[in-house]
């Protein structure tokens, strides 16, 4: 009896030791109230042209757009900035990335409104000033985007709308691909991650020295009871081999935050019309400062041609 009773300890013992430490890895990877080392700084991020153009895009979000609010299907309140010209149909919905803001992507947001064309830049959930204290690394993101999307076209009966985002936000427009939204005619993903799943596992291995198996497939497991979805959930590779919007790839292969290889796995399951773009040395996120006017201009291009069809 004292030997059972001694067992039945040590396995509630184990199963409250495993519980914790599922509940700090969920924590430090999905909670938008911990700031963990998301992506290591590289020094394009660091130089004084970044810091301009974050300066300048602070501005046109305060000058030059109007700060709009959405509710999200379980009840959040979520934020955008939009700039919106009488008369113009063109659209562009950019999603920022992991630990990020709407700030991010000013570079591009800036210029394709420059050149005529509607934007709103969202702050996804949890992030800037939308409500939420857990991602989903693109689920849930991707519903909250459909949203914004029903917002457009609530304003715009005629909006012919693109989708971009980064990182996070990459992953985020191309697990909405598969819904194929009414209104939406151009996808541009840059540096999404094409599994949820193996990104986490490449994060245990570069951040903690820790093997995939079988610790994430338990914290995959806890996540599920907890926040009602696995890691395996989230596979925007699967999504985007169901869409039939066009789409655009940009990946830099120096990226091994989202491992360069991903790009090609999301690119080899789309099946309709898109485009590649790698951006040589680049590493994660760092396309559109990097490469400035290039990116703009592909972009630019990519999106004109499928919203004006």
């Amino acid at each position: 009896m004292c030997i059972m009773t001694a067992a039945i300890i040590i396995a509630i013992i184990v199963i409250a030791l495993l519980i914790a430490i599922c509940e700090f890895f969920l924590r430090f990877a999905l909670s938008t109230k911990v700031h963990n080392m998301a992506v290591p700084a590289d020094s394009v991020f660091l130089g004084e042209e970044n810091r301009r153009e974050t300066t300048l895009s602070r501005a046109f979000l305060e000058e030059e757009c109007s700060q709009v609010t959405i509710t999200s299907r379980d009840g959040l309140a979520l934020h955008g900035y939009l700039h919106e010209k009488p008369g113009c149909d063109r659209y562009v919905i950019t999603v920022h990335g992991y630990k990020g803001s709407a700030l991010d992507n000013g570079i591009l947001y800036r210029y394709l409104a420059k050149m005529g064309m509607n934007v709103l830049a969202i702050d996804v959930r949890g992030h800037g000033h939308s409500g939420g204290r857990y991602l989903s690394m693109g689920l849930w993101e991707s519903d909250d985007l459909a949203r914004w999307v029903d917002f457009i076209k609530g304003r715009n009966d005629k909006a012919a709308i693109a989708l971009h985002g980064v990182s996070m936000g990459g992953a985020t427009v191309m697990m909405l691909s598969s819904r194929n939204p009414d209104g939406v005619k151009a996808i541009v993903e840059d540096c999404g991650y094409s599994s949820t799943y193996d990104e986490f596992a490449c994060q245990m291995k570069a951040m903690f020295h820790l093997p995939a198996h079988p610790l994430l497939d338990l914290i995959s497991l806890w996540c599920r009871i907890r926040l009602g979805f696995s890691f395996r959930d989230v596979t925007p590779k699967k999504e985007v081999a169901k869409t039939r919007i066009p789409m655009m790839f940009i990946h830099g292969d120096a990226d091994t935050f989202v491992p360069f290889h991903m790009v090609h796995e999301n690119v080899d399951a789309h099946r309709k019309e898109h485009e590649l773009w790698v951006t040589a040395g680049v590493a994660h996120g760092a396309s559109m400062i990097a490469c400035m006017d290039e990116y703009r201009s592909r972009v630019l291009r990519f999106i004109e041609r499928h919203l004006e069809e």
